[in-house]
């Protein structure tokens, strides 16, 4: 999965800045910012996905091969686009990229829905940084050793490539997760109040570091790190950089409640936004820190970004489909308004840096009041809390069984009592239907009911 989604993101790069494709960006300089065109490709699939995810669902099978085929098919198409008399030189360029657009839209719809489905929280985000990890070290090798005319041919193959590892990880050994297809848990909407408004901020967050850093989309290479030996040097730190923090404001942070979980990376985004724009210009060891810095917490801003879409995905109120469609779709909006009115700007430019970390600055202030304080019980008082662990060795539930319990009895929901426990629903559910069964309720207010008539009694003995 991650070599896949690594392949991924090194096919956009060399697709979207490399030597190799230079002549045909340079032949169609007529037609504007061609970048524009690309996320025009993504936006039309996403916006497609997410008004018909019914359809693609079931045309999941033929898309699987379908699409790389398209995707190889532009990749190609642009390439030679310039170099062609056959047909209209700037036609073939805008199907070609349009069509590679859709192509990673695609895919990245696919490696989200898997890891999703198929992995807990804690693999899935090692899945994604692992990727992302990948992709850095992956574009400096491929654009540093290939030769021009082999780039474009790597990157015509590898959507092929790309599809054969995402079939390798959807029939692989691992243990998928329990999934009530179209069925919205009844109790996920609480969850996606605090999910949905993080995922705009991250998805305007991504946008915005493609277009202002260094290893972004639109960027170049490490600027501060010149020569072979310093480039690698750089990229290495990179990617130790990106790992450890990865690890700790997103893998050690899966239990806590939603309502605060990603609000520690959230942060750090910001302040990568005030360095960068804060930062000197010149050469020496503060700028190259600075550079390392921000280019990981780029690649960090994607991990938050993507691990939001696997949170939704897990929550089970839409589709893979349609949450990708929904958080592509805007991301891609966002990053054609900033190409067409910042691009030419250039990275450099602190002023618009620095007004960008002040809208995220306010964002996420609004993202930490919003979300308060800690999910409050909605009963019991103490005298059924203190009761909870002799009810259930008493019933004899098992240790799982016990956890569940024990936070069923604070008036927690299922969606909550998933996360906390990082269990997948359809498990939390099994789990309370057995707890009722032991204790001989039908239900948690019968549950409250006996918690309250064995306070009752312990109290008169």
């Amino acid at each position: 999965m991650a070599v896949g989604w690594a392949l991924l993101a090194a096919w956009a790069d060399l697709f979207g800045h490399s030597a190799g494709f230079a002549q045909s960006y340079s032949g169609l300089s007529g037609l504007g910012n061609m970048r524009i065109y690309w996320l025009v490709g993504l936006l039309l699939l996403a916006a497609a996905m997410a008004a018909f995810p019914r359809r693609f669902e079931r045309a999941r099978r033929s898309l699987f091969f379908c699409l790389p085929l398209a995707a190889s098919f532009g990749t190609m198409a642009f390439a030679v686009a310039p170099q062609q008399a056959f047909f209209q030189p700037e036609v073939v360029a805008l199907l070609g990229i349009v069509v590679a657009g859709a192509g990673y839209t695609w895919f990245t719809c696919l490696f989200c829905g898997i890891l999703a489905e198929t992995q807990s929280m804690s693999r899935a985000i090692g899945g994604i940084v692992a990727s992302l990890a990948l992709k850095t070290m992956l574009v400096q090798v491929l654009t540093g050793v290939l030769s021009e005319p082999m780039q474009v041919g790597l990157a015509v193959v590898l959507p092929f490539a790309i599809a054969v590892l995402a079939g390798v990880a959807e029939r692989g050994p691992c243990t998928r997760i329990e999934r009530d297809e179209w069925k919205p848990a009844s109790d996920a909407s609480a969850a996606y109040r605090y999910v949905v408004p993080q995922m705009l901020v991250a998805a305007l967050a991504v946008a915005t570091t493609r277009v202002l850093t260094p290893l972004g989309f639109f960027g170049d290479p490490l600027h501060q790190f010149s020569g072979a030996m310093l480039a690698a040097a750089g990229t290495l730190g990179v990617v130790a950089v990106l790992v450890a923090l990865s690890h700790a404001v997103l893998v050690k942070r899966v239990k806590i409640h939603l309502n605060r979980r990603f609000i520690p990376a959230f942060l750090v985004v910001v302040i990568a936004f005030f360095v960068s724009a804060l930062t000197p210009s010149w050469q020496g060891v503060v700028p190259a820190v600075s550079e390392v810095f921000v280019t990981a917490v780029e690649a960090l801003t994607h991990a938050l970004f993507w691990t939001l879409a696997v949170t939704s995905i897990r929550l089970k109120g839409a589709s893979p489909f349609r949450v990708v469609g929904l958080a592509a779709g805007f991301y891609d909006a966002v990053s054609i308004v900033w190409v067409a009115c910042f691009f030419d700007l250039g990275v450099a430019n602190s002023g618009v840096v620095l007004l960008v970390a002040l809208v995220l600055a306010v964002l996420v202030i609004w993202l930490i009041d919003r979300g308060g304080g800690e999910e409050r019980p909605a009963v019991p008082p103490e005298l059924i809390v203190d009761r909870r662990g002799e009810v259930a060795e008493r019933a004899g539930l098992s240790p799982r069984e016990t956890e569940v319990f024990m936070m069923l009895a604070q008036g927690r929901s299922r969606a909550f009592i998933s996360e906390e426990l990082v269990l997948s629903e359809g498990t939390v559910k099994t789990h309370i239907s057995h707890i009722y069964a032991k204790l001989n309720v039908h239900g948690r207010q019968e549950m409250f009911d006996l918690l309250l008539a064995e306070g009752t009694n312990s109290d008169r003995r």
